[in-house]
């Protein structure tokens, strides 16, 4: 087995395995692969993949750099340690520059000038980072809502022009900073996932549509992360959107607070479209979370048609954030109207 084959997933099984690993662990900590290949009606090879991909993640979350102990205590033995955000030991700790880029929903017939200004901005702040919070694609190709030979399905993109307006898009965001000059992310939202759910209804095309995704963002040298998936740095975790426990996506007309409620680390995420950044106090002596809701890098006032009626309360433009000791230090937005009178 490779590391290649171990990323040909479908998040929702890979979560269900996930969940399911306890019960079919032995106590001399070895799996039984039969039994969850049983319960799932899969291959035991297909069980060896997902684990192979679990254990990968795992061991991946195990090297984060969580804050160190306040007390300065040796440890006897080990114990659950939670982040927590203290001055006294987190001001020297690495400072994180990130340009965070929302919801692009990239589509045919789209004005891309926007991604210029954007490609400008990076070129000129030299972040350590750059991070798309995912739906950077609209696929309206892919989209389940629309009746079966209804006027609005046949008026869909084809799918195979939506990837060829990423490409517009990209290579004029790039053509300010060159591709792999400084490291890029996507984080694949539940518009990419509209790609994986018509994969999934007809199986003759598994593979086929959401290879070519991938294949776009790794011919510009994007690195990628799942839908549902979580990609930390400096001990801030990055998400689409935070899941309830119900695996639905946390919303409402001020998600932040149910998220800060019941987050346990500071998260930036999207899919609201909606720009807000708060601090969440927890218990304990200077301990805080900062949850940080990127809205949109549409063209400044663009709303998708499926919000025609809405009050939307959308925000657009991107920001740069510093992150430091497990938190959002600072979050600086810069509106869509400021980039097109600087750069344009």
């Amino acid at each position: 087995m490779n590391a290649e084959g171990a990323t040909s997933t479908s998040p929702d099984l890979l979560l269900r395995v996930r969940q399911y690993i306890p019960e079919f662990t032995r106590p001399d900590g070895s799996r039984n692969v039969r039994g969850l290949a049983k319960t799932f009606g899969v291959a035991r090879s297909t069980i060896d993949r997902y684990l192979f991909k679990i254990d990968a993640e795992d061991a991946q979350a195990a090297q984060l750099n969580y804050t160190p102990d306040i007390d300065g205590t040796e440890e006897t033995k080990p114990r659950v340690r939670v982040r927590a955000y203290n001055v006294s030991v987190t001001k020297d700790l690495p400072v994180r520059r990130m340009v965070a880029i929302g919801d692009l929903h990239l589509k045919p017939g789209m004005d891309f000038e926007h991604m210029r200004w954007i490609g400008r901005y990076v070129a000129e702040t030299r972040p350590d980072n750059v991070l798309q919070i995912g739906d950077c694609f609209d696929f309206e190709s892919c989209e389940m809502h629309s009746a079966a030979g209804s006027a609005s399905q046949m008026k869909r993109p084809a799918f195979i022009d939506e990837i060829e307006a990423g490409q517009d898009a990209f290579d004029i965001y790039h053509s300010e900073i060159e591709a792999g000059e400084i490291p890029h992310d996507v984080i694949y939202g539940n518009h990419e996932y509209r790609v994986n759910r018509l994969e999934e209804l007809a199986p003759n095309l598994a593979g086929t549509l959401t290879l070519q995704v991938d294949q776009f963002f790794a011919r510009y040298r994007w690195k990628t992360t799942p839908y549902r998936h979580w990609l930390f740095f400096e001990g801030v975790g990055f998400t689409h959107v935070p899941m309830s426990i119900m695996q639905k996506p946390i919303g409402g007309r001020y998600p932040e607070n149910t998220i800060g409620n019941q987050a346990t680390h500071s998260i930036v995420f999207g899919h609201t479209h909606r720009n807000n950044n708060v601090t969440v106090p927890k218990i304990g002596i200077n301990n805080s979370i900062t949850i940080t809701n990127l809205g949109s890098a549409m063209p400044h006032g663009y709303t998708p048609k499926y919000t025609d009626g809405a009050t939307t309360g959308y925000t657009y433009g991107v920001h740069e954030l510093r992150l430091r000791g497990g938190r959002v230090e600072s979050d600086k937005f810069i509106s869509m109207l400021e980039l097109e009178e600087r750069y344009k």
